[in-house]
């Protein structure tokens, strides 16, 4: 289960793209791995552009964007769309707080799950976070989620992302059969990707397995599908 967000700060706002990474650098989680798909991922790309968690420098990227705090000390206004769920709105707030210390004034706007959906299909937002679930098994997702093909309600690209290179490379992924080529294709789409910022992805949650001693050992995959429940068995010797 992959945590993003999903900005549309450029459309909405004109934001220049430095501004839109000043928040990946301000963002509340703090890590060394920025993709679309898990660091174990076989079509994974190490090597794509990093954000480390920096406030100073954000205040910096923002000030050089074109967006200095004004007198109130806000350099902008900002309104985040999230489900009515514990979680989801904890999380809104650690990113208000994050984003308090930069000059961005955060609202939150916790929405019931028809009304966040149905905002979020007609674009209808300026910043959600929500989760992909089971996205990850296969990188064909990358079209699903980012081709200018996919606008809703024909696929999950909600920030309305537009990039032609992008549209390419994921149409040669779902055809393409050498896995190699295929990874290679994969590899080129994150680094745009990390790099554009149509959404910021956040961590990904642990998945585990609390079973009977008497099941056989379980092989928890790295992309938390279920595909394992096939093979699950009771072992008798035990």
């Amino acid at each position: 289960m992959r945590s993003c967000l999903i900005a549309k700060f450029a459309k909405l706002l004109r934001w220049r793209p430095t501004a839109k990474r000043s928040f990946a650098i301000s963002s509340v989680a703090r890590r060394s791995w920025l993709g679309a798909l898990c660091p174990r991922h076989w079509a994974a790309e190490p090597n794509v552009a990093q954000y480390p968690y920096d406030p100073a420098r954000a205040e910096q990227v923002l000030d050089a964007a074109g967006f200095p705090r004004k007198q109130d000390g806000i350099r902008a206004h900002l309104t985040l769309k999230c489900s009515t769920e514990e979680q989801a709105r904890l999380i809104g707030a650690a990113f208000q707080e994050q984003w308090r210390r930069v000059g961005i004034q955060l609202e939150l706007r916790p929405l019931e799950l028809a009304t966040l959906f149905s905002d979020v299909a007609k674009g209808n937002f300026q910043i959600t976070y929500q989760r992909w679930v089971g996205a990850n098994t296969d990188p064909d997702f990358f079209e699903y989620a980012f081709s200018s093909k996919r606008f809703p309600p024909d696929g999950a690209n909600r920030g309305h992302y537009r990039n032609a290179r992008v549209d390419a490379l994921t149409d040669q992924i779902r055809v393409e059969m050498n896995q190699e080529r295929r990874k290679a294709l994969c590899s080129e789409v994150q680094k745009i990707l990390a790099d554009d910022l149509p959404y910021l992805p956040l961590w990904f949650n642990d998945v585990v397995s609390v079973h009977r001693r008497s099941f056989s050992p379980l092989d928890l995959p790295s992309t938390g599908n279920y595909n394992f429940l096939t093979s699950l068995h009771p072992n008798h010797s035990r």
